[in-house]
């Protein structure tokens, strides 16, 4: 089977932490699509939703931190954004859990998520660390 999500060499922000958390969260929507393709049952499913929230609450708190340590000047607007893809997770989740099935939608969302937070977003604070921090 296709991967769903695929790493490539454009996500690397050259922070070896931030890497390893984004290629988790890949290896996370992976799984919940093959289960899902695989036609998983509903509490299988449901597990492999909760976990990737709960990690992608992880991983933003991680990035903040980080953002922090490096005195990141937009790290209010970067915090916002996530609180924004957050609540926009959150409304997927809820209307899963209403449904009791994953919609096309959802798959979609992550996946421009993920591709255009890392390849945008993330990657400013890299060359701000690149440019700013020895």
């Amino acid at each position: 089977m296709t991967s769903f999500f695929s790493w490539n060499d454009s996500y690397d922000l050259g922070i070896d932490a931030m890497n390893s958390e984004h290629k988790t969260l890949i290896a996370m929507m992976n799984r919940l699509y093959e289960k899902h393709e695989q036609g998983a049952e509903f509490d299988s499913l449901k597990q492999s939703v909760e976990d990737l929230a709960n990690y992608t609450i992880k991983h933003f708190s991680d990035e903040e931190t980080y953002m922090e340590s490096i005195n990141y000047p937009e790290l209010k607007v970067h915090k916002l954004i996530h609180a924004d893809l957050l609540k926009k997770l959150a409304k997927h989740k809820e209307d899963f859990l209403a449904s009791q099935t994953l919609s096309p939608m959802f798959f979609n969302f992550l996946k421009m998520w993920l591709s255009a937070h890392i390849q945008g977003i993330d990657m400013k604070y890299s060359n701000f660390k690149k440019e700013n921090v020895a």
